[in-house]
């Protein structure tokens, strides 16, 4: 089984454990909205990753799944959050919730997701604590970008772990807790998961600066116009690109200019996904740890 194969079984599981949710939302207009964040699916990467490293220590992935479908609440509620602060009109190709229903409305949403997620991981409250971590670290993350703290690579990997990172981490953490694994599989597999998290990051920055819109589902170039920390585009501005190049620029002509700057940035994703492998060395040879490692790979090469 490949791994986009893996990724929509997985989704499955966890998309089964979401429908109940909405039943008591009041009134309707909340309740659709929040609907409409649950339905705009995306790869289902970070639920995955908590039914892995599950399977890795012993457990199933039908045990993890209340615990994949927490994770994933929380990452939705970061991308409403998200378009709220970036005023981005589209995601995944459709039109984000506050153009539809407003920004106190999405606002109001982001509110009930985060809720929700944590109702369900609280049939285990050992999860609690990895999820609030990963919620208080996505809001500094958030902050991190508004007060331009990244200029160098450095200070962009810490907003990165915060902004991206962190849930991952958080991801493999309570993965590995409903799978019943030891202190040292806990701090192995969190591990893995920051590190997968930066390179997904970074391979977001990438893509803003290679892809069409057509292909990615959202605008792009949307790092440069909106003047957020990218990896890609500090490694060039410090490179004696100015930003007002990069503005003048098409994609293609964009891609030329800060080319070595791109491969710089694909260099440090190889790396965070070396140093991921490098965590679950010691795990069993099982299907599970494999799918961890082809998941590195895949993270670093997909097109969206």
């Amino acid at each position: 089984m490949d791994i986009e194969q893996l990724l929509a079984d997985r989704a499955r599981l966890v998309d089964s454990e979401l429908p109940n949710l909405l039943t008591d939302i009041k009134p309707p207009e909340l309740a659709a909205a929040v609907a409409y964040a649950i339905a705009s699916k995306g790869k289902r990467i970070r639920p995955a990753l908590v039914t892995l490293a599950c399977e890795a220590v012993g457990g199933t992935a039908k045990e993890a799944c209340f615990a994949a479908a927490s994770i994933e609440l929380i990452h939705s509620s970061s991308l409403v959050l998200d378009d709220v602060i970036d005023k981005s009109e589209k995601r995944r190709g459709q039109f984000t919730i506050h153009t539809l229903w407003g920004n106190d409305m999405a606002l109001l949403t982001v509110q009930i997701l985060a809720a929700l997620s944590l109702k369900i991981a609280a049939r285990d409250p050992r999860l609690i604590h990895a999820i609030a971590d990963s919620l208080f670290c996505m809001g500094e993350g958030e902050a991190m970008e508004l007060v331009d703290f990244a200029k160098d690579k450095k200070s962009y990997l810490e907003l990165a772990f915060r902004k991206t990172g962190s849930l991952f981490s958080s991801a493999a953490e309570v993965g590995v807790l409903v799978g019943g694994g030891d202190k040292k599989q806990i701090y192995d597999l969190t591990k893995f998961g920051n590190h997968i998290g930066l390179a997904f990051q970074i391979r977001d920055d990438i893509l803003d600066c290679i892809s069409r819109e057509e292909d990615l589902g959202k605008p792009v170039k949307k790092d440069l116009f909106m003047g957020r920390p990218s990896i890609v585009l500090l490694d060039a501005i410090n490179s004696g690109i100015s930003i007002e190049m990069m503005m003048k620029c098409n994609n293609g002509e964009l891609m030329h200019l800060v080319g070595n700057s791109i491969e710089f940035a694909q260099k440090t994703a190889r790396e965070e996904i070396e140093l991921a492998k490098n965590h679950i060395e010691e795990l069993d040879d099982t299907y599970a740890k494999t799918k961890l490692n082809e998941l590195g790979d895949y993270i670093i090469s997909r097109s969206k």
